[in-house]
């Protein structure tokens, strides 16, 4: 679902690290994770610092961008607020993908439906919000760490993709009733009422006017559910080009509105930060 709305084939993001002292090349990836920590049982994940290998290991392949000494060192400190240890290393937003999904829907709308399309937005913002990740609360998708640790901020313009977009006419209507309990069971307001709010907001929006979306979330979590922890089948398949989003959406106007980090995309932090110098990581 998310290769349809936001155009790459890209599914994750993180921090190029080391977990020791030395000054060479890379070798983990820090990242906001949905897996757990060895040998503390089953949690929700979190901040992980994941050998390239695992990733290799499962049939995925990394790319990187290069940064600035300013960037990587700020990234670098960023994490400093993190150990993997239980209880330390925050947690993984499962509403946060609904969420960013829901964004990038109202961007696929705005050409035909813009008022739903606003409304949509509004809904998938005041979420990302209220649930923002805090030192308190350090709750995070993959997207959001990045955008956080580097410190640059987004704007709505720059959800816009080249993208298909998920269409109309999706029917999965026998897992509606599995949806519904899922993203529920997911929301823990933590005393805060505007949490639960914003949250029930958007989700009476997309349940009561954009069933195409919700049929495919449908879909994308169950299947997500096999494969999310585990290796990928098929061979590597290797990202196109970053290209233009169409010169003619209304969506590239709203230069001005910034959105949470809670928005972001793997998309966005790659038009943002190396379009142009992305290169594949080589296995060692």
């Amino acid at each position: 679902m998310m290769e349809a709305l936001d155009g790459t084939r890209f599914s994750h993001s993180g921090i190029a690290t080391r977990i020791d002292d030395g000054t060479g090349p890379a070798t983990h990836l820090a990242s906001a994770l949905a897996t757990e920590l060895p040998d503390t049982g089953f949690d929700i994940g979190g901040v992980r610092w994941d050998e390239f290998a695992t990733f290799w290991g499962k049939h995925r392949d990394l790319y990187c961008i290069p940064m600035t000494d300013e960037l990587r060192a700020r990234a670098l400190a960023y994490l400093t607020q993190f150990e993997p240890e239980p209880d330390k290393e925050g947690s993984f937003s499962f509403l946060k993908l609904v969420t960013v999904a829901a964004g990038l829907r109202s961007v696929e709308l705005e050409p035909r439906w813009p008022d739903l399309a606003e409304r949509l937005f509004g809904a998938a913002r005041d979420v990302a919000q209220a649930w923002e990740a805090t030192k308190d609360d350090p709750s995070y998708y993959c997207a959001e760490l990045a955008a956080h640790a580097y410190g640059r901020p987004f704007t709505r313009a720059e959800m816009v993709p080249a993208a298909t977009g998920l269409g109309n006419g999706l029917q999965e209507w026998s897992w509606i009733g599995r949806l519904v309990r899922a993203w529920g069971e997911r929301v823990d307001d933590g005393g805060d009422p505007t949490r639960a709010e914003t949250w029930a907001a958007l989700f009476s929006l997309v349940f009561s006017e954009d069933w195409d979306f919700v049929s495919r979330a449908v879909g994308a979590s169950t299947r997500s559910s096999f494969y999310l922890l585990g290796g990928v089948r098929g061979s590597v398949v290797t990202p196109l080009p970053l290209a233009d989003p169409p010169a003619d959406h209304p969506g590239l106007a709203h230069t001005g509105v910034e959105i949470p980090a809670a928005l972001v995309t793997p998309r966005m932090l790659w038009a943002a930060f190396g379009r142009d110098a992305i290169r594949r990581v080589e296995k060692s």
